[in-house]
């Protein structure tokens, strides 16, 4: 969000900027158990070198393009592995799936696995590939490929609902650059704060029973906070009691 500084016009680019995060989160969360969704710009050996690492898993999208050799490789052992196959069909879609593992060994990094799905939908075919440090299977390919599409549902469904469900992401609220930017940061935790309500397993049932929806609780707890006054002990109350939330399986 911020610059380096006021003559830099240019935001860094993301590859760089993760390289940094993932010192500070393992560094930060020791023991948290990982698993990264990535796009094709996070394929590279120095990403797999640095999960492995941490011991962290990921699923990274694999396109021919961001590592050339490797994916010739893939095309190459797909061909010898056809033991490596799934099929799952249902409501008129065929899901193909393959998989190859170990098909990058290089500079100390291994179980480099590639998953790909063939979908195909009436007259459409989409084809999706992945690099992941995840054994394969036929128990467990549908369900790390559900993974990996996830990527994307994550993205679109957090800026839609930022936009078109109650936030007004598009609104700027402000002219002031740091109006603007305090903004935008509360309604990043505006949105977890709901989404822990939501998917959470401290409310996720009572707001159902009680409020019918997470929109309707939203409003309750919009007027609290317009016409209610919190006091110190209040506030101190809620600072002295630890509880936790875990997110719900969808």
């Amino acid at each position: 969000v911020e610059n380096t500084n006021e003559k830099v016009k240019v935001q860094d680019c993301e590859l760089k900027a993760f390289y940094r995060l993932a010192e500070r989160l393992k560094k930060g969360f020791p023991q948290l158990k990982i698993c990264l969704l990535l796009d094709g710009l996070y394929a590279n050996s120095r990403v797999v070198g640095i999960c492995n690492k941490n011991d962290w898993k990921y699923i990274i999208t694999f396109k021919e393009g961001s590592m050339r050799e490797t994916y010739r490789e893939y095309e190459f052992l797909k061909k010898s592995n056809k033991e490596n196959h799934d099929i799952f069909e249902k409501n008129g879609i065929t899901q193909q799936y393959c998989w190859v593992g170990e098909v990058l060994q290089y500079n100390n990094i291994s179980n480099v696995n590639v998953l790909e799905c063939v979908e195909t939908k009436e007259d459409s075919e989409k084809k999706f590939v992945w690099l992941t440090n995840f054994n394969l299977c036929k128990d467990n390919a549908r369900e790390i490929a559900k993974g990996g599409r996830l990527r994307w549902k994550i993205e679109n469904e957090g800026f839609n609902i930022q936009k078109n469900g109650g936030y007004e992401l598009e609104h700027k609220y402000s002219h002031n650059i740091v109006a603007l930017k305090n903004f935008y940061l509360l309604l990043q935790i505006a949105h977890i704060i709901n989404q822990l309500m939501e998917k959470g397993s401290l409310l996720a049932d009572e707001v159902k029973k009680a409020f019918g929806s997470i929109r309707n609780l939203s409003r309750r707890l919009l007027e609290s906070l317009r016409t209610s006054a919190f006091n110190s002990t209040e506030i101190e109350s809620i600072e002295s009691s630890r509880f936790q939330i875990r997110l719900q399986p969808p």
